[in-house]
């Protein structure tokens, strides 16, 4: 038995209403009904059978849920892109640069010693070790002008950020 324009109407306003009552949307429920209709009418093209239009045409409204469910759970939450756009962009990089600049220039301002060590095992990566051989002095030496080298560009970065934390609490 195949659907005709007739029974399409005549179930249209059941399954609507079936629809409208699973899902509690006028909108929502009319898109349900539609399509569940769309899907029993490719059924029978395909020459299938159907001996219950009304409860066949049900299942299919909670099929469709169903699906609709899913491919929502799936795609995640619709976003309006005017609540998000502010956070979409990438902040800029100018920060991090202006540091690294303050860095390099507290870092050339050190004597030339410190500068040597800091350099050696902060930066290279050696071990005290390798950078007390390279420089022929003791290992100690090395830890000395190390923690000499680090408090000086502590202080230094701190005297540099002094301004922009009392700008920022402003």
């Amino acid at each position: 038995m195949t659907i005709t324009e007739v029974q399409a109407r005549e179930h249209y306003s059941s399954v609507q209403r079936t629809a409208r009552r699973l899902v509690g949307n006028r909108a929502d429920a009319d898109d349900i009904a539609q399509e569940a209709l769309l899907r029993a009418i490719v059924y029978v093209r395909d020459g299938r059978q159907v001996e219950n239009w009304q409860a066949y045409l049900n299942r299919i409204v909670r099929n469709v849920i169903a699906d609709d469910y899913a491919r929502r759970k799936r795609q995640g939450p619709v976003v309006d892109l005017d609540d998000v756009q502010g956070s979409l962009g990438v902040p800029p990089n100018q920060y991090q640069r202006h540091r690294l600049h303050e860095m390099q220039d507290a870092m050339d301002a050190l004597p030339e010693q410190q500068h040597d060590v800091v350099q050696m095992i902060a930066v290279d990566g050696l071990s005290y070790r390798a950078a007390a051989e390279r420089l022929g002095v003791p290992v100690g030496t090395v830890m000395s002008r190390l923690y000499r080298g680090r408090e000086a560009l502590k202080l230094s970065m701190d005297e540099v950020a002094a301004p922009e934390i009392v700008a920022a609490a402003a």
